[in-house]
């Protein structure tokens, strides 16, 4: 398999997880759940809590961590490409990252909190030391890294949990007015949010959530056989963790004020169903291996398609005063919608060009002379 195949398939994968972000992020986008009860205490029709059960189990927090391990192996392939061709791949890299943290600071402040490229950035110069460590040295740091995640769940077994102290259902009203009335009042509004969202455990718990999957897209760039050599091995482990990862999120959607399941949902199950889609793209390229290639176009301009669902959230949610107010079978309409238009609209993007808007702009800065 040559180069140009094996970026196909990542590709692929990076196209499919930026379209699952389209679904994953519609409700944030558009419910205060930084706030909210689970299951929300918005929707109280069947077909709404169905819905929000199925996304929640199929699709809420299931692509962050496939990006994350995809990002882990960007790493590897841009350093080894900036080596090649005789450049300093450290300060080019830091470079990248800079440029990275200010498009993620300038989205989170005016577009949406939830952004995660100031995360990526800042967490990712953590990478360089290790772009020639060798896979047993990455391998025993993943261990190590995986520790603090099973500690907390012993900690939080039998912990006792009252969501009911926590939720004010009178700030979340506000918290959609605010919203709702757009201007002054939605900025600050998304400002106070993102400040909640990063504070300082919940960076700490983000660093040991997000960078062991780092470091796992790090381990298959140094042994690329993971994906370029399908076997009886991945149709196991995809069953494997397909099985598991549906399990523990099931388990999180019947015990809904249990802090172990909720926590065992997000640092074990999500990484899980994030791994049984990444091999299920995997074998269905096996077996039919054109057959996904209009997601590659996705993939290929992934930064500018995540940054553009934002942006439709925020003028759908903001600016027509839509925020609280669709409930979960709807939204997922406009996903789906999004989604369609995006595969459609990077397909005819790039073929005038190369790369996504924001990723000339990314390359360009990059690679700038100083």
């Amino acid at each position: 398999m040559n180069t140009l195949e094996r970026m196909h398939e990542i590709d692929v994968l990076r196209g499919f997880a930026c379209l699952g972000l389209a679904f994953a992020n519609i409700v944030p986008l558009s419910t205060p759940v930084l706030y909210d009860s689970i299951p929300s205490s918005l929707w109280t029709t069947q077909i709404d809590r169905l819905v929000e059960q199925l996304l929640f189990i199929f699709v809420q927090g299931n692509f962050y961590p496939l990006f994350s391990m995809l990002f882990g192996f960007s790493f590897m392939l841009f350093m080894d490409k900036a080596a090649t061709k005789g450049k300093n791949p450290s300060r080019l890299f830091s470079r990248r990252q800079f440029v990275l943290l200010c498009i993620g600071a300038v989205h989170a402040i005016f577009i949406w909190y939830g952004d995660i490229l100031i995360v990526y950035a800042l967490f990712g110069f953590l990478l360089l030391p290790l772009y020639k460590a060798s896979r047993k040295t990455i391998s025993i740091l993943l261990v190590w890294m995986l520790l603090p995640n099973i500690m907390l769940l012993f900690l939080l077994i039998d912990l006792p949990y009252d969501p009911a102290e926590y939720f004010d259902y009178y700030y979340l009203l506000t918290v959609i007015e605010n919203y709702q009335a757009g201007g002054t009042s939605a900025f600050i509004q998304n400002y106070y949010d993102w400040l909640t969202s990063y504070q300082s455990l919940s960076i700490l718990f983000l660093f040991i959530s997000i960078f062991p999957l780092f470091l796992i897209g790090v381990l298959v760039a140094k042994s690329k056989s993971v994906i370029l050599h399908i076997t009886k091995k991945h149709v196991f482990f995809w069953f494997l963790f397909g099985a598991l990862g549906v399990i523990i999120k099931i388990s999180a959607v019947f015990h809904p004020n249990s802090l172990l399941y909720l926590q065992a949902s997000d640092i074990i199950g999500n990484p899980l169903m994030s791994l049984f889609y990444g091999l299920s793209i995997l074998l269905f390229m096996h077996i039919s291996k054109n057959s996904l290639i209009f997601i590659r176009y996705v993939g290929r301009m992934a930064i500018t398609n995540y940054l553009v669902q934002n942006i439709i959230g925020l003028i759908i949610f903001r600016y027509f005063h839509l925020y609280g107010i669709l409930p979960p079978s709807k939204l997922i309409i406009i996903s789906f919608a999004v989604a369609v238009c995006q595969i459609i609209l990077s397909y005819l993007w790039l073929q005038r060009f190369k790369q996504g808007p924001i990723e000339i702009m990314w390359r360009r800065l990059t690679y700038i002379k100083i």
